[in-house]
């Protein structure tokens, strides 16, 4: 029942401003607009998932963070400041907090400098927003977003530091969506005259990094027999050594991680 429910917010929140771009009539700065909402809501409910889990359930993962191509720990940090390798980033869930919302701050600043940059292009009627599409539409995503996040407090306690992992990265994907996609979109507005065919390139782009997230990540325990031979005829630093030594090594030290993360978390351990 909570992958229904799932699946339906999610489809739910992709839709929204899909429909209102292709049907209703939307406007660039309409649809950009709820876009920037739904980044910055998906942010704080999954900044609410972090802050109830670490609360209820204290892992090792919220407080001193092993983060993925980190197996060895090179770059380790403690909640208390105390340098262990590195310098201090404080918890995960601070962490997180300022890269996506620092990321949402520099989204705001583009979306004003392309409306900027539409409006000086003589394309005004991309730069209208209509504030009561705006808030519906914010409404509606709000809406969808509350309900998957009122499912997950059901079972929260239950889960895994690297179930909070995951949906932390999937967040910070799409909001890397978001960012590429206004830096890609001021060139295409400053050399081509078809705005609106940016702004419907966005949409479709973004959909597709949302719709990519309810796929099943492929993650074999082997590599493909095809991707090993080619790989092997190739010169590398450690002669003898095959490619599928080196893949799993490297499922080895991720399954480390993982389970150092896991760890249940004593303040002085």
């Amino acid at each position: 029942m909570n992958r229904v429910v799932h699946l339906v917010s999610m489809l739910g929140v992709i839709a929204v401003p899909v429909f209102g771009w292709f049907t209703q009539d939307w406007s660039g700065a309409t649809t950009l607009a709820v876009y920037w909402f739904e980044t910055v809501a998906a942010t704080l409910f999954i900044l609410g998932r972090i802050a109830l889990h670490q609360r209820w359930s204290p892992k090792r993962g919220h407080f001193d963070y092993n983060a993925p191509g980190n197996e060895d720990g090179r770059y380790r940090y403690t909640v208390n400041g105390r340098r262990r390798r590195g310098q201090p980033l404080s918890t995960y869930m601070s962490s997180f907090a300022v890269i996506s919302l620092s990321f949402s701050a520099v989204h705001g600043v583009f979306l004003g400098a392309v409306l900027l940059l539409l409006n000086h292009n003589g394309v005004g009627h991309l730069v209208q927003v209509d504030w009561r599409s705006v808030g519906l539409g914010c409404l509606s995503v709000f809406a969808f977003m509350a309900v998957d996040f009122l499912v997950d407090l059901t079972q929260l306690r239950t889960w895994p530091f690297r179930q909070l992992e995951q949906i932390g990265s999937q967040v910070l994907g799409r909001v890397m969506v978001v960012h590429m996609t206004l830096l890609i979109g001021f060139v295409a507005i400053a050399v081509t005259d078809a705005p609106t065919a940016f702004f419907g390139v966005f949409v479709v782009l973004k959909t597709m990094a949302q719709l990519s997230d309810a796929l099943p990540q492929w993650k074999p325990a082997r590599p493909p027999a095809w991707l090993g031979n080619i790989l092997n005829r190739l010169p590398n630093v450690h002669p003898g050594k095959k490619f599928e030594d080196f893949w799993a090594e490297e499922q080895t030290e991720e399954r480390q991680r993982v389970a150092g993360n896991e760890r249940p978390w004593h303040p002085h351990s």
